[in-house]
């Protein structure tokens, strides 16, 4: 026999619920999982059920579909980790749109260039503000960038 419906519980904890059109089915989870606890996706007809409220949603399809198959995709990526916080030489680099990997030959280039581009003659006056503050990291960058060059 075809298996009609189909919870799956993801890596985080989440439950993607797939089901035929049941009206009482869909009835029952808006009045027994709150808004917040359930969502929508028509694009994959799929209701995705918070962790928090996964029993509920796994219960409510069982009772409408007893041969509902049940299980997990842990298969799924890790969630990505934040950003590790940049050291002091990454972020002049990044000042530069420079990798860390640079040779000093083009971050002198770099700085020729984004000088060139930030210079109050050359920006419109209601950007002159931020182009400043541009301009002062890239020459902060360049300094500190040089000296270890020559270094």
């Amino acid at each position: 026999m075809a298996i009609l419906a189909q919870a799956t519980t993801r890596w985080d904890g989440v439950t993607e619920l797939q089901f035929p059109y049941h009206p009482g089915l869909i009835e029952a989870l808006k009045v027994s999982i709150p808004a917040r606890g359930r969502e929508w996706h028509p694009a994959t007809k799929t209701w995705i059920v918070t962790a928090a409220y996964t029993p509920i949603g796994i219960r409510l399809l069982r009772d409408a579909f007893p041969d509902a198959a049940v299980g997990s995709d842990r298969t799924a990526p890790p969630p990505p980790r934040p950003p590790e916080p940049l050291r002091p030489s990454d972020r002049f680099y990044a000042a530069l749109h420079l990798q860390p990997t640079a040779p000093p030959a083009l971050v002198h280039a770099a700085y020729r260039c984004l000088s060139k581009k930030l210079h109050p003659d050359k920006v419109p006056p209601g950007e002159r503000d931020q182009a400043h503050r541009q301009m002062v990291a890239v020459n902060e960058a360049y300094g500190e960038l040089r000296d270890r060059a020559s270094a």
